[in-house]
């Protein structure tokens, strides 16, 4: 069994490194946008404009990282018994042809983290497995989307 708070920590760490890089891409287009070689020569020299909606956005994109952050670092994992819906913060393993393993966390949907030498696929509420995941408890199964297969859920940890 995955220990949550290891999984976490690894969420929060690969989060810190995406802003890391979101800051840095934001400095450089600022830098670029304020550049003596940005200035407009013409009415269609827009290269400085440009610039700065990419620091805007890298900037939006570094602050909703941070809230991600943030979030992940306050949040509260509970423990899940065989008889437990599933919900926020569970690890659900479905049994089809490779045991795959996902987290239902706030943020950071599509995210891969190999932990105990098992791949972990962070999912968020809102997304399509999710959706039918939740309020399912162990045993019941499922039809991944865009597929006729009926899966298993194996466990809830």
């Amino acid at each position: 069994m995955i220990e949550k708070q290891r999984l976490i920590n690894l969420i929060i760490e690969k989060l810190k490194q995406e802003l890391a890089n979101a800051v840095n891409s934001a400095n450089q287009a600022h830098l670029a946008a304020t550049d003596d070689q940005s200035v407009a020569e013409t009415q269609y020299d827009t290269l400085g404009i440009e610039a700065s909606y990419l620091a805007h956005g890298q900037s939006e994109r570094a602050a909703m990282i941070q809230q991600q952050i943030v979030s992940y670092e306050s949040l509260n994992c509970r423990s899940f018994e065989d008889d437990d819906e599933i919900a926020l913060t569970a690890i659900v393993a479905l049994d089809d042809s490779e045991q795959k393993l996902y987290f239902i966390g706030p943020h950071a949907g599509g995210l891969q983290l190999k932990i105990d030498n098992k791949m972990v696929n962070v999912i968020t509420p809102t997304s399509p497995l999710a959706e039918q995941l939740i309020g399912l408890s162990i045993y019941d199964e499922i039809r991944l989307p865009n597929t006729s297969n009926l899966i298993e859920i194996r466990a809830v940890y």
